[in-house]
């Protein structure tokens, strides 16, 4: 069984980029949990958050500039490096800024507004789209000793502040410690949790 499962496969890169020059997109490079500059290791599991936060690395990535939008992709990485199987699940991702809880964006969302910097896509391009942003949604895995899984949770930033009230924002950002995210996991045969975190998050000011 392989490390990573595949996050974006060849095959559909190819797919999208022989339907229409319009929308490209490339693979996430495959890196270890432990390789991130934002991790945390308890019992043997590494957990990694990669904010995608220039506008060139989420067009590269989607297909789309989704910093445009509004959207903050979220790239995931968990690394089980122990010797027991975790669980880990979309709903186990938290993101917040002090008491304020930032839900995450629902996927026929996030493809609507990447298809809308595309006007003119075939209908077979189209549905290639709509399986690629599938594939690359954080789900629900089981995770084997030695195995890894990569997936991306899509925010929406909060809504722009009033210039005389950016002053107020970067001081009760400072004062709550600014958005972070924190994430858990479960070992699948004691039902034990771990908890990660605080990491955190420098969303894209508008």
């Amino acid at each position: 069984m392989p490390a990573f499962p595949v996050f974006l496969s060849a095959l559909l890169v190819f797919a999208l980029l022989g339907c229409t020059p319009s929308y490209q997109v490339v693979e996430v490079p495959q890196y270890g949990a432990d390789l991130y500059p934002t991790s945390q290791t308890k019992a043997g599991i590494t957990i990694a958050i990669d904010e995608i936060r220039r506008p060139d690395r989420a067009e590269r990535y989607f297909g789309s500039d989704l910093i445009r939008e509004g959207i903050l992709p979220v790239n995931v990485v968990v690394s089980n490096y122990s010797k027991q199987s975790v669980t880990v699940r979309p709903s186990d991702i938290l993101l917040y800024r002090g008491k304020e809880v930032i839900d995450p964006l629902p996927i026929p969302m996030i493809v609507a507004m990447a298809k809308r910097q595309h006007r003119f896509l075939a209908s077979s391009t189209a549905e290639e789209v709509n399986k690629f942003f599938g594939n690359s949604t954080f789900k629900e895995a089981v995770l084997l000793p030695n195995e890894s899984y990569r997936g991306v949770v899509f925010f929406a930033p909060p809504a722009p502040k009033r210039l005389i009230d950016r002053w107020f924002t970067r001081y009760n950002t400072y004062s709550e410690g600014g958005p972070r995210i924190r994430m858990g996991v479960t070992h699948v045969d004691s039902g034990d949790r771990l908890l990660f975190g605080p990491f955190p998050v420098a969303l894209p000011e508008n």
